[in-house]
């Protein structure tokens, strides 16, 4: 039998075939995440654990770097953090898994793979120093020498 004809044109099935184009990203906007980072240092230090390695992080883990910033911070409130950071950029920026080893019914988050390059460059942006304009006092007789020059 021939079944040639089913196969519409393509010499390889999808399973043989190999990957020439890249897996196309949905764009996100991490503006909005800048903002909640600068507005609250609890986020940015949980942020900066994310973003470590990249590997999966427990919630102890987020607590403890938490209670550096504010010494009052519970699972729920990493928690919602996290989930608020998500509705923020309307993607699965962070991923959490449950692990059905542990004794503990706790979450372990992570930066989505293909986010965290994007995310690790926002927190280093951040870490700049801020543009500070030019005074006058920042060059000791320039404003005279600009009044005397009549060229």
């Amino acid at each position: 039998m021939d079944f040639s004809s089913f196969h519409n044109g393509h010499d390889q099935d999808a399973y043989s075939r190999s990957e020439t184009s890249a897996r196309r990203l949905q764009p996100i906007n991490l503006a909005p995440l800048k903002g909640a980072i600068e507005s609250d240092p609890v986020r940015s230090r949980v942020l900066k654990v994310l973003i470590e390695d990249g590997n999966w992080v427990t919630t102890a883990d987020l607590l403890r770097a938490a209670r550096q910033e504010r010494p009052i911070v519970g699972a729920v409130t990493i928690g919602t953090i996290l989930n608020g950071m998500n509705e923020l950029v309307a993607s699965r920026l962070i991923l959490s898994r449950t692990s059905l080893t542990s004794g503990i019914d706790w979450a372990e988050w992570r930066i989505n793979p293909d986010w965290l390059e994007p995310t690790r460059k926002l927190l280093h942006m951040m870490r700049r120093p801020k543009f500070k304009p030019a005074s006058s006092e920042d060059f000791p007789g320039r404003s005279e020498r600009l009044l005397d020059d009549s060229t």
